[in-house]
């Protein structure tokens, strides 16, 4: 049971939505599936939030002083999207996509917005809710 569990929890450290699957599939109940669900889900963003931190300062520090015209027009373009569209329109999204890459955009983009850590626990806990809704059938084939 433990190895089942283990194995929902270290899948939806990458891919929340689709973990449930394994879980129903496992014959784990609509419970301890959200659990494990959201307790990888959350772990997984908050290791890759934190660990992201360290491979772009490495990235950084190798860099050339100087930016090209290029990385000045689209680092203004990152400035007006960040300023056009609030952060809660597109953290959805980027769950779907996969838990490291939300992670990453929201460390870099939004490292200085205090409340996006939070928010983006909860959505990451809600997708982990939504998938175990939409897979739960899986349990009664």
């Amino acid at each position: 049971m433990y190895w089942k569990i283990l194995s929902v929890v270290l899948l939806s450290l990458v891919k929340t939505f689709y973990a449930p699957v394994v879980g129903f599939a496992a014959g784990l109940s609509f419970g301890v599936t959200f659990a494990a669900t959201a307790l990888g889900a959350m772990a997984g963003f908050t290791l890759f939030y934190f660990f992201c931190d360290i491979v772009l300062n490495r990235f950084y520090k190798n860099r050339k002083s100087h930016p090209t015209e290029k990385q000045l027009r689209k680092a203004r373009k990152i400035v007006n999207f960040r300023k056009k569209y609030p952060v809660w329109l597109f953290l959805p999204l980027l769950t779907i996509m996969s838990v490291p890459v939300m992670a990453v955009v929201v460390r870099k983009f939004f490292r200085h917005n205090k409340p996006v850590f939070a928010l983006s626990l909860l959505t990451v806990t809600l997708f982990a809710l939504v998938g175990c809704l939409v897979f739960s059938p899986i349990q009664f084939l």
